[in-house]
């Protein structure tokens, strides 16, 4: 049976990013079976070990700089855990910034010892990729007309136009804390509490950076509302007033009309839209 390019490609994939068969194969003489019923071919074991080693550099790297704060916390395992990571979850897409978007799933599914005694870490894992695919989101910015909600018509006839590269999450953690004290090197709660945080994600249509913007629980959900459907400013006030359950209702629509001022600001809101 004759040997195709693809076996040894394969078998050359193999060796160069799975450590157990790499060890069998460098302790074997150097010949490797690419496949069954195939006689074993003559592979250098010098270049293994170089290509080995430089992808397991490039790899390594490429997930110290997108989770850092979880790089710091596993310190001592990162290195191995990492190997770990590559070897059940390998990189399936050209782009090789996103071999690391399943780091989160990983640590959850994976790694339920580790989680256990850090079970904050797959939010920080979602928290520090999101950052970089909020980044790189091919999504294009689409912007609304700038309008002033003077006239009380206005409510009825327009609605706010969502950053089309945004995110809403939900963690049980104080993620943002965490995040800023690992920043800093603040010395770390020896266990960290629960507290939830709500969460923004975004792209600056201006500056084309990451935002992260903590809400309240109800601001976010309000966001949430609009990510399936268009909504007038009139649909979301009544909307907040009755999710809120306040015995001030005045109060709330006045502090909500505040809220959409901050979001456009903020360019959480890009401008307005004109319905019907």
């Amino acid at each position: 049976m004759t040997t195709s390019l693809r076996s040894i490609e394969k078998s050359l994939a193999t060796l160069w990013t799975k450590d157990a068969p790499r060890q069998t194969f460098l302790g074997g003489g150097g010949e490797a079976s690419v496949e069954p019923g195939v006689e074993p071919v003559q592979i250098d074991p010098r270049g293994v070990k170089m290509y080995a080693t430089l992808i397991r550099t490039g790899r390594q790297d490429l997930m110290q700089s997108i989770y850092p704060g979880c790089s710091k916390i596993l310190s001592r395992t990162w290195q191995k855990l990492v190997d770990q990571y590559m070897e059940t979850r390998p990189p399936s897409h050209y782009n090789l910034n996103k071999a690391a978007g399943s780091f989160s799933d990983f640590l959850r599914n994976d790694m339920p010892e580790l989680v256990m005694r850090h079970p904050f870490l797959p939010e920080l894992a979602d928290y520090e990729w999101i950052e970089l695919e909020i980044l790189e989101s091919p999504d294009k910015a689409v912007h609304g007309d700038q309008l002033t909600l003077d006239d009380p018509s206005l409510f009825q006839s327009h609605g706010p136009v969502l950053n089309t590269v945004l995110v809403i999450r939900h963690y049980q953690y104080p993620i943002a804390k965490l995040v800023d004290w690992l920043r800093e090197d603040v010395r770390l709660p020896r266990r960290l509490k629960k507290g939830a945080t709500h969460l923004a994600i975004y792209r600056d249509p201006h500056e084309l950076t990451s935002r992260f913007l903590e809400l309240g629980e109800l601001s976010s959900k309000m966001i949430e509302q609009l990510m399936p459907q268009q909504m007038s400013y009139a649909e979301l006030l009544a909307w907040t007033v009755t999710e809120s359950k306040s015995k001030n209702p005045q109060e709330t629509v006045l502090k909500t009309i505040e809220l959409f001022d901050e979001l456009n600001r903020l360019n959480v809101f890009v401008g307005s839209k004109k319905l019907g």
